[in-house]
């Protein structure tokens, strides 16, 4: 049954996800603004997943998209890999999903009691709490302010810049630029990229924008015609 819904413009989306947990509601949020609908699941008050896709998706699938690991204050990453390599990803996912269905842009939400997830399939089905969702939600908020500021067009498209800047002999990519640059290959924006190397859009921005502010990269409608540098490469399968 709905025991909660309005709409966007007379609450936040935080406001309403904090007062669910505090509830310790079970269910689904669903929430439809603009051209997206978004499910957000609670059990016992917790997060456990959220989804933009008509579907819940796989968390098994989830856990195939690459990540870099956290590191310590000096930089150390102690295991070289996630002690569970689902769980960080199942929180940026959710993360992510409550940036997207909270852009300002009108919409409204209601909750169904009792719906689960199915995502987890006959996994242990992962719980957050809120506060944790909302700092790595707002947390990546920031990382996309940044990303902005830098690309302004989320749909913009780029491609490898002919030739390197005045008075630049050699540059150095890491191995992660390189398979960004391969990605890329005639024209690709971060959506494309994201795709076709199993990320996250957030990631794939955040790469394009270095490789932007580094002048490895420009837009494609400033390359000179038939100047770019194309490289065919068969996305990386998980």
């Amino acid at each position: 049954m709905d025991v909660l819904q309005g709409d966007l413009g007379s609450f936040r989306l935080g406001d309403v996800v904090r007062l669910l947990a505090g509830g310790a509601k079970t269910g689904v949020l669903r929430v439809e603004t603009g051209s997206i609908t978004g499910r957000v699941f609670f059990a016992d008050g917790l997060l456990t997943y959220a989804t933009t896709r008509s579907g819940d998706g796989s968390v098994a699938a989830l856990a195939r998209l690459r990540t870099r690991p956290e590191r310590d204050r000096r930089g150390r990453n102690p295991g070289g890999k996630w002690p569970d390599p689902a769980r960080p990803l199942i929180l940026q996912q959710i993360g992510e999903v409550l940036i997207r269905l909270d852009e300002g842009t009108p919409g409204r939400f209601w909750f169904v009691e009792g719906v689960m997830t199915r995502a987890y399939g006959a996994d242990v089905v992962q719980r957050f709490e809120v506060q944790d969702v909302l700092r790595s939600a707002e947390g990546r908020r920031e990382a996309w302010g940044r990303i902005v500021r830098v690309l302004p067009d989320a749909g913009a498209r780029f491609v490898a810049r002919p030739a390197l800047p005045a008075g630049d002999g050699e540059v150095v990519v890491d191995a992660a630029a390189w398979s960004v640059l391969a990605a890329i290959g005639g024209g690709a924006s971060a959506q494309d990229v994201a795709e076709r190397l199993n990320l996250f859009e957030l990631s794939a921005a955040g790469l394009l924008a270095d490789l932007y502010e580094r002048g490895l990269i420009v837009l494609e409608h400033a390359a000179p015609p038939g100047a770019a540098v194309r490289v065919s490469v068969e996305a990386e399968t998980a």
